[in-house]
C-alpha cells in the first residue's frame, strides 16, 4: 500500500527528530513551527535534514535536480525511515545553514493580551503560541539532547525551567501506557521528579484530558477556575500549568508545574514549558527506541539480562540512599529440555514467552522482570519485606503450576511445567550486586532443584540445614 503523502508541517511535526537538534537547529525548527507559509517550511526542513546529517543522525541518500524541482531523499539512522522531499530546483549546499530562513522569523507575542486571557487553551483550539527562546535556552536545551542517559538530560530540563519560570513545584507523572508497557518502565524518571502520585496537584481527570488532547492546560488562578476549581483541594490556591510530554502524536505522561501565587506564569512561561514537554517527549521516545533495540528479549519480549544487571545497580544504589529493601528472585523452568527435545525449539519459545507473560502478570507493578538466559528468569522486587517477597513468590509459583502451557503441536497441544524459585534480599543476605546475584542463583536456586523442584528456597533457609 502506498504511503499517505505528508505536508511540510506533518513532516517537521513527526519526521524531524528534535532531540538531537543543536542549539542553532533547534532555533530553526522553533521559527518554522510557526511559520504558515509551505515553501518557507519546505526549505527549512531541508535546513534541519543538513544540520542533522552534519551531527551523524541523518544520512543524505540521493538528490535528483530535474523539471525545476530538487527531490532530496534522506534516511534516520536511528528509526531507519526514509525521509523524501521535494522543493524548487535549489543549489547544492556545503555546509549547515547559520541560521533561520527570514521568512520564519518568529512573530512578536502582542504585549496587549494578558496571560489569563492567552491561557484559556482547553477544550478550544488554541491559537499558535510563539515565544522567542533565547540562546541559553536553546543551548540548555541542546546539552540535555547529548546526555547519554534519560535521567541526566531530563535533569537539564529541570535546571532550565527552574532558571526560567518562576513555580513552587514541579513533577512529571508518565501516562497509564507508558507505566504498563514492558518496554517502558523507566524508572529514571523516579529519580529525577521526586513527587508520590498521591501528592498530585491536579485532578486525574485534568491529566487524562491532557494526555487525550495532547494540549497544554493553564489555570491562572485555581481558586476561580470554573473548569477544575471545584476538583481541586479546598485549600489550594495559586496557578497550574499541566503540559503534555508529547512526541509526534503520543503522549508519554504530563508536566505539572506549580506556583502558590495566582496568576504566575506569562506568555513566555508557557511558551517554555510547552516547548520543554514536547523536547521532554522526543527525549523519552528515543530513551524508548534504544531500549526496544538492546534491552528488550526479542523470543520472551520481556527485558534481557542486560537491563536487569542496569536496574539492579540502580535499585541498590537507591536502597543504600533510602534504607529500603529489596529481593531478587531467580526462577529456572523445571525440566524445560525436555520441551525443547521432544516438541523443537519453537514450541520452547512459544513457551518461555508464555512464562514471561506468567511473571509480568503476577509480579507488582513496580517490580522489574527480565529473561536471564535460557530458561532462567529474573525479577527485582524493590522496597519489599521478606514476607512480602514470599507472597509474589509463590504467586508466581502456582500459577507457572496451573498453567497449561500452548506448544503449537498437533500432538502435544499443552503441557504442564513446573518452576523452581531461589530469592535472597538486599542488605540483609548480601552486601553487593555479584553476592545478590550468587545467594539468589548458585546458593538457593540450587537448593530449590535439589530438594525437588517446583518449590521456593530463600537464601536464609539454607543456612540452617
Amino acid at each position: 500500500m502506498r504511503k499517505a503523502r505528508l505536508s511540510p508541517f506533518q513532516m517537521l511535526d513527526r519526521l524531524i527528530p528534535v532531540e538531537s537538534l543543536d542549539s542553532e537547529g533547534l532555533l530553526i525548527y522553533r521559527n518554522l513551527s510557526v511559520a504558515d507559509d509551505e515553501n518557507a517550511v519546505r526549505e527549512g526542513i531541508v535546513h534541519l535534514l543538513d544540520r542533522l546529517c552534519i551531527l551523524g543522525r541523518v544520512q543524505r541518500l540521493s538528490r535528483v535536480d530535474g523539471d525545476g524541482v530538487t527531490r532530496l531523499k534522506y534516511r534516520d539512522l536511528v528509526t531507519l525511515d526514509t525521509i523524501g522531499i521535494a522543493l524548487p530546483r535549489v543549489e547544492e549546499r556545503t555546509s549547515a545553514p547559520k541560521g533561520p530562513a527570514p521568512a520564519t522569523a518568529l512573530p512578536t507575542p502582542d504585549p496587549g493580551i494578558e496571560p489569563a486571557e492567552a491561557a484559556q487553551v482547553m477544550p478550544e483550539a488554541p491559537a499558535e503560541r510563539s515565544v522567542r527562546l533565547n540562546d541559553a535556552v536553546l543551548e540548555a536545551i541542546a546539552a540535555s539532547s547529548r546526555r547519554i542517559d534519560l535521567a541526566g538530560a531530563l535533569d537539564h530540563l529541570y535546571d532550565l525551567l527552574r532558571e526560567s519560570v518562576d513555580f513552587d513545584r514541579i513533577a512529571v507523572f508518565k501516562s497509564r501506557g507508558l507505566s504498563n508497557s514492558q518496554a517502558g518502565t523507566l524508572s529514571e524518571l523516579d529519580e529525577v521528579y521526586r513527587w508520590p502520585d498521591e501528592e498530585r496537584l491536579s485532578p486525574n481527570h485534568l491529566k487524562t484530558l491532557v494526555e487525550a488532547e495532547g494540549r497544554m492546560v493553564h489555570i491562572p488562578d485555581i481558586t476561580s477556575d470554573e473548569r477544575f476549581g471545584r476538583h481541586f483541594a479546598k485549600n489550594l490556591g495559586g496557578s497550574l500549568l499541566v503540559a503534555p510530554l508529547k512526541a509526534e502524536a503520543y503522549v508519554y505522561g504530563v508536566l505539572e508545574i506549580w506556583s502558590e501565587r495566582s496568576g504566575s506564569f506569562d506568555e513566555a512561561d508557557l511558551g517554555i514549558v510547552e516547548f520543554v514537554g514536547e523536547f521532554a517527549g522526543g527525549l523519552i521516545k528515543r530513551r524508548l527506541e534504544v531500549e526496544e533495540l538492546i534491552f528488550i528479549d526479542h523470543t520472551s519480549q520481556i527485558h534481557n539480562r542486560r537491563y536487569f544487571e542496569e536496574q539492579l545497580t540502580r535499585e541498590i544504589e537507591r536502597c543504600k540512599r533510602t534504607g529500603n529493601s529489596l529481593a531478587l528472585l531467580v526462577a529456572d523452568l523445571d525440566d524445560f529440555k525436555q520441551v525443547n527435545d521432544t516438541l523443537g525449539h519453537a514450541a520452547g519459545d512459544s513457551v518461555l514467552r508464555q512464562v514471561a507473560q506468567i511473571l509480568s502478570d503476577n509480579a507488582r507493578q513496580v517490580d522489574i522482570v527480565a529473561r536471564y538466559g535460557g530458561e532462567e528468569f529474573v525479577v527485582i522486587l524493590p522496597d519489599i519485606t521478606g514476607e512480602s517477597a514470599v507472597a509474589v513468590a509463590e504467586r508466581i509459583r502456582s500459577a507457572v503450576e496451573s498453567h497449561r502451557f500452548i506448544t503449537g503441536m498437533p500432538d502435544d497441544p499443552t503441557r504442564g511445567l513446573t518452576i523452581s524459585i531461589g530469592c535472597a534480599l538486599y542488605p540483609l543476605d548480601a552486601k553487593s550486586r555479584a553476592d545478590l546475584i550468587d545467594k539468589a542463583d548458585r546458593v538457593a536456586l540450587y537448593e530449590a532443584k535439589r530438594a525437588g523442584k517446583n518449590r521456593i528456597v530463600f537464601w536464609k533457609d539454607t543456612q540452617s540445614r
